[in-house]
């Protein structure tokens, strides 16, 4: 049977690609998930490269349509940004207008407007969690701890030199892994003279984006 999922802003700050790790179920990302992703794309840390991973690829989906609208993923699933004609609070709360009683409050809306299909609330926040249950929501936490390889960027690239197109040379040095603001490059030569090999490394200014 398929399911309406909503995500809270810690499960893609956690797995930018766990939008695709739903199969044929109905995701919703509330609009208040994407302005508390937007605060942290600057940071320098792990959390600030997901959220800009994040932030690429639901730019990339835009191409199939509004997101508000709803776009098609793979496994016949779909990925809805959902924005609520009004702000969304939890009146009974002692912050009815916090972030994350808005993203609460819209789950609670979606389960109410899809009576005949099973909505789970996705957090990895067990306060929330418990707060979701004690509203009658069905709330999940986020498990999917295996390691992506397919996704896992490196920081890393192997560079094959000669020892003799290396001696004379000025390094020149690749930008990788953009989003951390490091370059990164290691090379290595097994030539006439020898085994060479180093690394490089150099920090720059991270992209506004």
């Amino acid at each position: 049977m398929k399911k309406n999922y909503v995500l809270d802003t810690n499960v893609l700050l956690h797995d930018p690609h766990a939008i695709f790790k739903f199969e044929d179920n109905d995701l919703f990302l509330p609009i208040y998930v994407i302005e508390e992703i937007d605060q942290f794309k600057r940071d320098s840390n792990e959390r600030g490269r997901n959220a800009r991973t994040v932030s690429r690829l639901l730019d990339a989906l835009r191409v199939k349509g509004p997101l508000s609208g709803g776009v098609a993923l793979s496994d016949e699933g779909t990925l809805r940004v959902f924005v609520p004609q009004t702000r969304a609070e939890l009146p009974i709360a002692l912050n009815p207008g916090s972030g994350d009683h808005a993203i609460l409050q819209t789950a609670l809306s979606i389960r109410d407007s899809h009576p005949d299909t099973p909505t789970i609330f996705v957090t990895m926040d067990v306060n929330l969690r418990i707060r979701g249950d004690a509203l009658g929501l069905t709330t999940e936490s986020y498990e999917n701890q295996a390691v992506d390889f397919e996704h896992l960027e490196s920081g890393t690239i192997e560079l094959p030199f000669t020892a003799a197109e290396l001696i004379g040379r000025s390094c020149h040095t690749l930008r990788l892994n953009e989003p951390v603001g490091r370059t990164l490059a290691q090379w290595r030569s097994d030539g006439p003279y020898g085994e060479y090999q180093g690394w490089h490394h150099h920090d720059h200014d991270r992209d506004d984006d």
